[in-house]
């Protein structure tokens, strides 16, 4: 029972985070005179639908597959808005300035950062900041600087530069904000804290993989409102940045097949989607749901950063197109733009097929068990970056510094 009631938190935060991706496209595009003729809540491939009110020009319907979100926005383009699919009557089509189908289409993305900075503002406010002992899991040979300054594997890190650290992101972020700098470090061996100097590269790397290992904490932020809204802003940036990263670790496992400093590369395998996602963010659920804020603040990250890929049917497609448009002075021909947008679906398509592939053969094999600390066995943290990108496996993926 509290397993399925988990199952159902986690379908029911995604549809709020979709649902906040298409808010922000229905704001803007009512903002600009876009029409809206449909706000649908589900999704509208499967059975019936139900008219709850119309109102602005939009018919709100709820649809009996009811996860996530839609909003019908014929102007800016979208795939099947058409008056027989939407079966509601449509007005002669206007033609807006660039700027505006721009902001339209970026809106999403938009709403998705700031909803993700809310909640992890909420967070610092009602419960603290999140706080998990970041460990050295190895040193690097190829690049000794740490190694050199005397890090071993199974120090613990406190600070960089007199700044805690809260994660492993959070250091790292720490000393490539240190480019080609010396920094001191504080680390803590065998119950010993030790300052440690060593001079970082020039990518801000001394050769560190770091783990988060023991139990999560949240400690109160000190100052003024400004001050905790800033540093919750630095923690979403942080996590942000780390998420990019991961992204291209993927891809350089993908199609370039290399490794790196931050460990085994990353292959087609190792992509998920959302039905790990509702693995994972269940067993948060059942084992603490403190961490259910962070794992929120990842995916609706990960909604925007997907989102925005410059790919055919996602927001960033669309703003591609609208890019061309701008440079050549004109539309693409509706065809040629048709075909490509056609395959842009398919592609996608096969790629959902694909994560879902993946996703229950790693349900089945087990790779998806999310196992928080508990007394003093040893704990797997929920992965630190997006289900997408990385392996929800059983231990986390190193940060490499």
């Amino acid at each position: 029972m509290i397993q399925f009631f988990a199952v159902v938190v986690m379908l029911a935060i995604l549809s709020v985070l979709i649902i906040v991706h298409e808010v922000g496209h229905y704001s803007v595009a009512r903002l600009f005179g876009f029409q809206t003729p449909v706000f649908g809540f589900g999704l509208p491939f499967l059975g019936p639908y139900w008219v709850v009110g119309r109102r602005w020009g939009t018919e709100f319907r709820f649809h009996a597959l009811l996860l996530g979100g839609y909003v019908a926005i014929p102007e800016l383009g979208d795939e099947s808005q058409m008056e027989a699919d939407l079966g509601v009557p449509l007005k002669p089509f206007r033609k807006f300035p660039i700027w505006q189908r721009v902001l339209v289409a970026a809106a999403g993305v938009a709403f998705n950062v700031i909803f993700a900075y809310l909640i992890m503002l909420i967070m610092f406010l009602s419960l603290g900041q999140p706080v998990q002992p970041t460990v050295v899991h190895s040193l690097i040979k190829s690049n000794p600087i740490a190694l050199n300054a005397g890090v071993k594997a199974g120090d613990q890190l406190l600070s960089v530069e007199g700044v805690k650290v809260t994660s492993p992101d959070d250091a790292v972020h720490l000393l490539t904000s240190h480019k080609a700098q010396e920094v001191h470090v504080v680390v803590v061996r065998q119950g010993r804290p030790l300052t440690l100097a060593m001079t970082t590269n020039a990518q801000g790397k001394v050769g560190m993989a770091l783990i988060s290992k023991g139990r999560v904490t949240y400690e109160r932020v000190g100052g003024n409102f400004l001050d905790v809204a800033w540093l919750a802003a630095v923690r979403l940036y942080g996590l942000t940045m780390n998420m990019f990263e991961a992204l291209g670790q993927l891809f350089s496992g993908v199609f370039a097949g290399g490794g790196g400093e931050r460990g085994p590369a990353l292959g087609i395998q190792d992509l998920h989607g959302v039905f790990a996602v509702i693995k994972i963010g269940a067993d948060i659920a059942q084992q603490d749901w403190t961490q259910l804020f962070l794992f929120t603040i990842m995916i609706s990250m990960d909604l925007a950063i997907i989102n925005m890929i410059p790919w055919p049917a996602l927001d960033g497609g669309h703003i591609a197109f609208m890019a061309l448009e701008a440079v050549r002075g004109k539309p693409m021909a509706e065809k040629p733009q048709g075909e490509i947008m056609k395959w842009g679906v398919i592609t996608l398509l096969v790629l959902m097929a694909l994560v879902t592939i993946n996703d229950i053969t790693a349900w089945f094999e087990g790779k998806l068990n999310i196992r928080l600390y508990k007394g003093d066995k040893e704990k797997v943290t929920a992965p630190d970056r997006t289900p997408a990108a990385a392996p929800p496996s059983g231990a986390p993926a190193p940060s490499a510094p």
